[in-house]
């Protein structure tokens, strides 16, 4: 009989190559850092430029508001008082009448002067925070001129250094949901120029909204006032009980070269964010 072939002896297998190994899995790849690299100078980048923009744009904002305005405010001086005992009672008993007239659910209508405006500015605690700032110098039958002096922010570098807008803003009165407001048509400064886009700022000018939710005092009259109109030296404002008050809101500020930036701003930064998205995506494909 012949004898069995001896089994295979391991070590041999050690010499026969491993075919499923040629043609199997590949190796893996080394990950480049480049998708990495190229994630991080976008972002470094994109971060660099969001800042040098905004430090530009408020530089550049100073540079412009500082060719119209003034390093101190100017003077708004307050009828006095006692030398106006006389209009004050006058400007008293109207209001009384008024008041009075619209409590009885009849027409109410309230008819004032630039100085009759300015004397209650300085006669009520309600208009506190408009003196100093605010002083109605004239009317006519499409405008009311508004002598101010706005204390606004100065250098970007200096919290407590301020500028002061001096001039005089030429206004629309209007009314609308319960509120009197200005739609500002242009602001003049002796010898100097204001951009119309900064003016834009400004319109709709809103005084009168510190006294929305005040139903104790101005506020809860002017909510009720049904009409606004303007005639040579004088401003009429008028409550009919049969009568619905205008409900709708002030239109919308103006895009002015602050708001442009801002807008300009987010649109860079949301590009920032995009771009490392999309790199950070596509390093990853890479990877895969």
């Amino acid at each position: 009989m012949p004898e069995n072939s001896a089994p295979p002896d391991p070590a041999q297998d050690d010499s026969i190559p491993d075919r499923q190994g040629l043609g199997g899995s590949k190796p893996a790849q080394a990950q480049s850092p480049g998708a990495g690299c190229i994630i991080m100078i976008l972002a470094l980048s994109s971060l660099a430029f969001l800042i040098g923009f905004g430090i530009w744009s408020l530089f550049k904002q100073h540079r412009e508001i500082s060719k119209f305005t003034s390093t101190s405010p100017l003077e708004l001086p307050l009828p006095d008082l006692e030398e106006n005992a006389s209009a004050m009672i006058k400007l008293n008993a109207s209001l009384e009448t008024f008041r009075t007239d619209a409590g009885n659910e009849r027409p109410a209508t309230l008819r004032l002067s630039p100085a009759e405006i300015n004397l209650a500015f300085a006669a009520f605690e309600d208009f506190g925070e408009l003196r100093g700032t605010f002083s109605v110098t004239k009317i006519t039958t499409e405008e009311l001129h508004i002598e101010i002096s706005f204390k606004m922010r100065g250098s970007p570098l200096k919290g407590d250094d301020y500028r002061y807008l001096n001039g005089t803003m030429v206004t629309s009165p209007q009314l609308s949901g319960g509120e009197i407001f200005f739609d500002v048509k242009r602001i003049e400064v002796p010898g100097k120029t204001v951009p119309e886009g900064f003016v834009g700022v400004f319109s709709p000018y809103r005084p009168a909204q510190i006294y929305l939710g005040n139903d104790d005092g101005v506020g809860q009259w002017m909510k009720r006032l049904t009409s606004l109109t303007l005639e040579d030296g004088f401003l009429t404002l008028a409550l009919a009980p049969s009568e619905i008050p205008p409900e709708s809101e002030p239109e919308k500020i103006e895009f002015g070269h602050a708001l442009r930036a801002v807008i300009l701003f987010a649109t860079v930064f949301l590009a920032f964010i995009a771009t490392a998205i999309f790199a950070f995506k596509k390093g990853r494909a890479r990877r895969s």
